[in-house]
Parts: structure tokens; sequence; C-alpha cells
């Protein structure tokens, strides 16, 4: 999980085509930042050597071990897309931020510290700020108009629907970053996993980027937000800067024909068999945490039909995103699962894990750790019907149990009802933050879940300031991937979770696989 501000590290990606400006937003980049020894820039210069000059490349000589660079001949690019995905592949290494930007930008004094602040404000575990930035005009006249924030502004003659900036005004400044629909390329912020999870599509061109990336962030979990504060600058002139369908005038045309075919099958508006458009569409396609349906409900936006809502038009968003089809998916998935009880088991519909008798030595120790830790309010991510865990729970003053079929809570409300320390809900984990509480207990449950949705809920975890997180862990598994619904083992230390080593780890069971319950101090992550 994200550290302070004060020790994390910091991606840069700037993909410069012919830019004589590059070297001066090195310059400023380095300048502006409260800490810049943790930040790390990726360039990739595309130039024409016998007109552009050697100070197109040029890095402050102090900053060079921080700069990773490539310079390359114009003719070996292949566009806007193209090259921010080289960035990430060979300059990226796993830095905690990832920011992205165009190779003609300024900086106000403290931008790093600003943009992760402003990340944390954001009321969501997988958040994003993105917008068009304020103008500037070289070498370095600003005009801080207002606060820019995305709308959607038209659908050109490819059928793309553009966004645009609009402004409020510097004396409105929101009290947080205002919720978004769309992003721009030339001021992305976001965690480092953006990178991993929703990588630059290099098989796009250029127009359609914005969207694209809007909708497949938008259906991996990702929430977008404006920045509350002026940040950025970016040069908006035409100047005599060449752009690549200058240099390409051939070949550009039949890589935008490519780029727009994907874009319209990505987007569900035109389905396409052209093996070439379809080319690595499943590594660079929609996320499964949310549907492309709950994008455009979202936005207010028909993108077969091009329609623009009220909503899209003003770029005024809810504050959270409604329910999505897929949490409605999830509860009737584990609710037909829990009804036809296909884990077998006859003592509890929450399958053999869940025993009396496989739990015994198991229960009395983590009742005797969280006695250890101080623990008095416990959170239970997915807590069934307590067949388990009703044996220790009195020993706490307040337990919270949530679960994400309907009928199961229903049922724990009756059968637990002269309990009055004891008080449930209905949640979906991947989607929904649980309050805090001094532990969070996740047994049995995120190996239930695609690796991304687990990700996605550990998030969410941290998100609850808990002091502790009590989860299954297989200290030996490899976390190979799983459908929803299904169950495989999961190693929580390793990639893609990558938690540190717990304090604690309680063998839960006898199985032929090693399976332990670690206990994690969240304040570690």
């Amino acid at each position: 999980m994200p550290p302070s501000p004060q020790t994390a590290s910091l991606f840069v990606s700037i993909a410069s085509y012919r830019d004589s400006e590059c070297p001066w937003t090195l310059i400023d980049l380095f300048a502006k930042a409260s800490h810049p020894d943790r930040i790390t820039v990726g360039v990739l210069w595309q130039i024409l050597p016998e007109e552009d000059g050697e100070e197109y490349t040029r890095v402050p000589p102090e900053r060079r071990d921080q700069v990773r660079g490539r310079t390359l001949h114009v003719a070996e690019s292949r566009g806007a897309c193209w090259a921010r995905h080289r960035i990430q592949v060979e300059f990226y290494r796993d830095e905690t931020y990832y920011l992205q930007i165009d190779s003609h930008t300024r900086f106000d004094p403290g931008w790093d510290v600003q943009l992760i602040d402003m990340l944390h404000r954001c009321p969501s575990a997988k958040a994003v700020l993105s917008t068009h930035p304020n103008k500037y005009l070289p070498p370095d006249e600003r005009f801080p108009r207002g606060f820019p924030y995305l709308r959607a502004k038209k659908f050109n003659r490819d059928g793309i629907l553009i966004p645009q900036g609009e402004y409020i005004d510097l004396d409105d400044r929101p009290d947080t970053p205002r919720p978004s629909a769309f992003v721009g390329g030339g001021l992305l912020f976001g965690p480092g996993s953006l990178v991993r999870e929703v990588p630059y599509d290099p098989h796009l061109y250029f127009q359609g980027e914005e969207i694209t990336l809007s909708a497949r962030l938008w259906t991996h979990g990702y929430d977008l937000y404006s920045p509350n504060a002026v940040i950025l600058y970016h040069d908006y002139t035409d100047r005599t800067r060449p752009r690549h369908w200058d240099d390409h005038k051939v070949d550009w045309g039949k890589l935008q024909k490519i780029s727009v075919a994907r874009l319209e099958h990505l987007l569900e508006i035109r389905p396409s068999t052209d093996p070439e458009v379809l080319l690595e569409l499943e590594r660079y396609g929609l996320g499964t945490i949310r549907t492309l349906a709950d994008y455009e409900n979202y936005a207010d936006v028909d993108l077969r039909r091009h329609r623009i809502g009220t909503r899209g038009a003003d770029g005024r968003f809810p504050a959270h995103p409604p329910t999505s089809g897929l949490r409605v998916e999830i509860e009737r998935l584990f609710t037909k699962i829990h009804q036809e009880n296909r884990w077998g088991a006859q003592e509890t519909r929450c399958g053999s894990g869940s025993l009396v008798s496989s739990t015994i030595e198991m229960r009395l120790r983590l009742r005797d750790a969280l006695r250890q830790l101080g623990v008095r309010t416990v959170v239970d991510a997915g807590c069934g019907d307590l067949n388990w865990i009703s044996l220790i729970s009195e020993d706490w003053d307040l337990y919270l149990g949530f679960d994400v079929v309907p009928e199961v809570i229903a049922r724990n409300r009756i059968l637990f009802a002269e309990r009055k320390s004891h008080l449930f809900n209905v949640a979906e984990i991947s989607q929904e933050r649980l309050p805090r509480g001094d532990a969070l207990i996740c047994r049995n449950t995120l190996t239930h879940l695609p690796n991304e949705m687990a990700l996605q809920a550990l998030r969410l975890f941290k998100r609850s300031e808990a002091r502790y997180l009590i989860a299954t862990t297989f200290p030996s598994a490899v976390n190979e991937n799983a459908k929803l619904g299904s169950w495989h083992r999961i190693n929580l230390n390793a990639p893609p979770f990558s938690l540190p080593e717990p304090l604690l780890k309680i063998p839960d069971g006898k199985s032929r696989h090693e399976r332990f319950l670690g206990i994690w101090r969240l304040a570690d992550w």
C-alpha cells in the first residue's frame, strides 16, 4: 500500500517527439519538486537527426542518473500510444506512483507532494487523477485560468468521443478532487499498479487514446478524479514542432484506420474479425471489475449511438459510482452457491473449512493472539453463517459481520439477535469499503476471487484503517488466476499482492496444502 509522500518513489513518463521543449520540461520538473531525489523519469526521444539538434535530448547533468531514456529515429516510431507503452515496458521499475505528462510541460512548486496528497484525499482505494492542464507559453508564461476538469465534448468524424477541458473558477476551489469519467493524456497520475493492470495499448495510434484509457481504467476498478489544485501547465500552441503524421504521410493513415477499428471493437461499437485489429486485445482490453455498460451509465454517454447526456456534457459526475452490474452478478453467483450448498458440507454451507472440528486449534490460537494484540472490535469480511467464529466472537466488545449473500445476513440477524454486540450487513468486499475495526478478518474468502478482485479487496481493507488484517494465505502458492466463484490457493506475500511477512502465522486446518491465517499490521503496507 502507498507509503507517505515523504518516502514514496515517483516515475514520470515523457514521450518526446522532435520537441525542443523537452529539456526545459526536465529542468523544471526536478527544480520544482519537493523531493527531486525520489523521482525517476523515463523518456523516449523520437528525433530526426539531420534536422533536430543534440539539445533536443539534453538532460540536467546533476540528474542524469535519474533519467532512463532512449533515442530512436522517427522512422521507428508508431505513434504516441506506442511510445508511452515503450516507456512503461523499458523504464518503469515498480515505483510507487506513476505520472504521465507531455514533453512540453511546466510545474508549480511542490507538485510531487501535492499530487500524492490529492490522491490520498480521493475517497477511493484505486484513484487516478487526470485532466487537461492549464496553458503556458514558452519559455515560461503561465495562465492559471482555473481548476481544469474534463467533460464529453463531441464525437469526431471517426465516431470517437473527445473529452474537452473546462474550468472551475480559482475562487471556487473544490475541497477534494472532483469525480470524473475521463482522463487526459497530458496529466495522468496514480498508483504504480495502473502500469501493471492497465498498460498502455501500443496498437492504438493517437485519436481515441483518452476515451479508451478512461473506459479501461474504470472497468479495471479505478475511479477517476480531476485535481483540485493547479499543478501542471501544458503548451497548447502549434509552434513549429512536427507531429508524427507530418513525418509519416504514407503509413499514418493505415495506423489510424487500424486504431479506429480496434477502438470500435473494444468499446463494443462495431465488432471486428481482423487479426491485426485484435492483436493482443486480451492484454490491452477492458477490465472485469465493472462493465462497459456501467461506465457509459456513469459517464452518461452512449458510445455506439453517439449520444452525450446532460451529466456527460456538464462533467458533473456522482461522488460515488453507481452499483455495477458486476456487483449484482457477484451477489447472484454466491447466493446460488449458498442455496445449492456447492461446498458439500452438512454442518455448514460455508464448506468443510468452517467445520467446528477442523477449526479447534486455529480458533484457540486466534483468540489468544487477538487478546495479546488488544483487539476488541472485529470486522469479518465474508462472515458466512458464523459456524466456527461464533464460538469465540463473544470474546470481543463488537463483532461486525459482512457477506455478499443477503439471505445469509438475514439469517444471522435472527440467529444472533440476542448477542447485542453482533451486527450484520450485506457488502461486496472488492467494491465496498468496510468500517474501521481493531482487526479485519478475511478467512477463506479471497480464495474465491480472481487475483484482480482480491487485490482490489486488499486495497479497500487498507482504506478501512483497521489496525490488523487477518487473512488466509498459502506460502507455497504461485497465485495462478481463477474464475469468480471457484477456489484457488493464494500467497499474499507473492505478486500481485506482495504483502510483507506477517507478524504471526496461525496454522489453519489439516490439508495437503499448508494453509495459515496471517496477521499483518496494516500500517506496515
